[in-house]
């Protein structure tokens, strides 16, 4: 039997699979959350277990803490995060090894997502409930494959791929930085790779030579938040006086189009920004009943844009 030795808050432990069932066998199972352990077909909660086998409080150890040491003695855990993956263990085998739930339910929902147009097929069930009663209802539901299965599926995978825009716009900003950087040039600040910046981190990218902005949001037509947001942008890149090159990264041409097109004004493209940033326009370029296209050519002119599209051909296809 596997045995499993670790030391904790200067204490040794030594663990077995048969250990852990002996702490089990007089508990009652409480509501599982986030994390969880299985033991012998039966999922528990992580801290629970780990502090069952242990004797320890649960305020004295963490989740991940917990999913390591157990996932050692080779029991089915939840997905684990960067903390264990520093243990060894292999990120892209998780899906599949420790969460098979989360791969059926990814492989159900990219099923049901590629077999058909999804708008046509929600319009054409919208039309076909249309005065339906009960029973029919209940027939177009189970027809058109949107049962409690796959809207399980559907939560899921929601609740472990919300972080996916943080990804991308990693993965985007790592990838381009070799590409853009010359010789010489230098990071003078730690990037701001996950969306969003805070007040230490204005732009997502600051070199000794350039300040950057990276908006991945791919456009589909209805795009009122993703013009508002790449504007935005333009603006506060618009407004630096480094003498640094202001440049504006975009997945694909529809952003650059409309910034220098858009008949819209600056008070619209502004209307969801800080009040604090709406008053830093007028008080550096003039009132915001400017169009947005009169802006981009004049006060913004030397901010660079810059389709993402081609420098990251081998994902062109995917994010325009």
């Amino acid at each position: 039997m596997k045995t499993h030795t670790f030391r904790l808050d200067g204490r040794t432990y030594s663990l077995n699979v048969e250990a852990v069932r002996v702490a089990l066998a007089d508990l009652n199972r409480q509501d599982l959350r986030e994390h969880w352990v299985e033991i012998d077909g039966i999922r528990w909660p992580v801290k629970q277990v780990f502090g069952a086998v242990t004797g320890l409080h649960r305020s004295a150890f963490t989740s991940h803490t917990a999913l390591r040491h157990l996932h050692a003695l080779e029991l089915p855990t939840s997905i684990r995060t960067k903390g264990n993956a520093r243990a060894g263990t292999n990120p892209s085998s998780v899906s599949s090894e420790v969460r098979p739930d989360l791969a059926a339910a990814f492989a159900m929902l990219l099923a049901f997502l590629g077999s058909a147009d999804l708008t046509g097929r929600i319009s054409d069930l919208e039309a076909q409930l249309d005065g339906a009663d009960r029973r029919a209802a209940s027939s177009l539901i189970e027809e058109a494959g949107m049962g409690s299965e796959l809207l399980r599926a559907a939560l899921l995978v929601r609740q472990h791929a919300g972080r996916l825009s943080d990804v991308i716009h990693a993965a985007a900003i790592t990838l381009v930085l070799p590409q853009i950087m010359e010789a010489g040039e230098r990071v003078v600040c730690r990037p701001s790779l996950a969306a969003g910046n805070d007040l230490s981190r204005p732009y997502d990218l600051e070199t000794d030579r350039r300040i950057a902005e990276f908006k991945m949001s791919v456009w589909k037509g209805a795009d009122a938040m993703r013009k508002r947001g790449v504007f935005a942008d333009l603006v506060h890149l618009a407004l630096d006086t480094s003498g640094r090159r202001p440049q504006l990264y975009v997945a694909g041409p529809p952003a650059i189009h409309f910034l220098r097109g858009a008949r819209s004004t600056a008070a619209w493209g502004l209307n969801r920004s800080s009040p604090r940033l709406r008053q830093r326009f007028e008080e550096r370029f003039g009132p915001l009943d400017v169009p947005i296209r009169d802006f981009t050519a004049g006060p913004a002119a030397r901010v660079e844009l810059i389709d993402l599209t081609v420098l990251l051909p081998d994902v062109a296809t995917v994010i325009v």
